[in-house]
């Protein structure tokens, strides 16, 4: 009996990911059809507006929340591990050493090309780039065993998933992984309470979760003040400036997240850590919410325009800071994203 509930629920689990898998190639669809307008029916930026303003707002509060859902049902997941599913993948083995060179790019990568975002934004160029990311994605769980090459690897979101996922919600099964296979230590999906500094085993993890626990808040603080260039080849001639303040502003509060970390006891580390973390998503939520809501200047996503009610700005930014604090600071809470398979 206990058996065939475990498959029924994987089966919901293997048909929620076929339906992502295809959402996100509608997704694509509709990001294509801004720039070459093969539907004109549909406003020339549906698209972008679907992805950024929908799917990727809504992430960041996803890894919070339900890390576990979103590794189990993530399209660029799901597209890395057919090779395991299909038992054609050479399952290469990796060591403590790779593990953090590859969590090191992984961190690199995500500074890297956020910041392109206010260079880069027709439709068509997003599509490009999420195609190439899901071939290096295929490629990378062909290779190496489980999950160690791309979702706990070199995925540039999975610096992300840890730090804001400290504390999930829920715990879910792993839909990926019928058996633990060790590939990577410690699981990031069964580990209680996993931070960006989980595994100290080399200088490269030391140095990652160093780098991008203390400059992430500055990072993101900059990114939000970068506008977007009216052309491509505008935004290219000022790279200075596209990464020039998130770079600051991640030195910036790295420097004091050195002082912190100077100034009190290794056992007070994964507290500031926590404390980071709530900085981080509190500036994504404060700058994001009134920009979807239309609170700012221009309007939100699809034509919203609130910006008539008083205080709704301030009321929105208030709660979310507080919520975000309370949940990743405050809150005691001891799970793992996924129960261990």
């Amino acid at each position: 009996m206990e058996k065939e509930v475990l498959k029924s629920r994987l089966m919901i689990w293997r048909i929620s990911q076929v339906v992502l898998f295809f959402l996100g190639i509608g997704f694509l669809l509709l990001m294509l059809n801004d720039s070459l307008r093969f539907i004109s029916s549909i406003p020339d930026t549906f698209g972008r507006d679907a992805f950024w303003n929908v799917l990727i707002f809504a992430a960041p509060l996803l890894f919070a929340l339900a890390p576990g859902v979103w590794r189990n049902i993530c399209p660029m997941g799901t597209t890395s591990m057919l090779a395991r599913h299909l038992s054609i993948s050479k399952g290469k083995e990796q060591n403590q050493k790779t593990q953090g060179i590859f969590y090191l790019i992984s961190v690199i990568l995500l500074y890297m090309l956020v910041p392109l975002r206010h260079v880069e934004t027709s439709g068509l160029s997003v599509v490009i780039a999420l195609v190439g990311v899901a071939i290096l994605a295929f490629i990378i769980g062909y290779i190496y065993l489980g999950k160690s090459g791309w979702c706990s690897g070199l995925c540039p979101v999975y610096p992300v998933e840890k730090l804001y996922g400290t504390k999930p919600l829920v715990q879910v099964p792993n839909a990926h992984c019928p058996t633990c296979v060790n590939c990577v230590m410690p699981c990031a999906d069964s580990t209680d309470n996993i931070t960006p500094s989980s595994n100290q085993e080399s200088a490269a993890s030391r140095f990652a979760s160093f780098i991008f626990v203390g400059g992430f808040p500055g990072f993101v603080w900059g990114w939000f003040n970068v506008a977007d260039f009216p052309s491509r080849m505008e935004g290219w001639k000022n790279l200075e400036i596209v990464y020039g303040l998130p770079m600051l502003g991640f030195a910036v509060t790295l420097i004091v997240y050195w002082i912190l970390r100077r100034l009190f006891e290794e056992k007070n580390y994964s507290q500031i850590s926590l404390v980071f973390a709530a900085a981080a998503i509190s500036c994504y939520y404060w700058y994001r919410i009134p920009s979807i809501l239309g609170l700012m200047e221009d309007r939100g996503v699809f034509g919203l325009d609130l910006s008539s009610i008083m205080y709704l700005k301030e009321l929105l930014r208030t709660i979310s800071v507080t919520f975000f604090f309370w949940w990743i600071v405050i809150r005691n809470t001891n799970k793992s994203w996924e129960y261990r398979p």
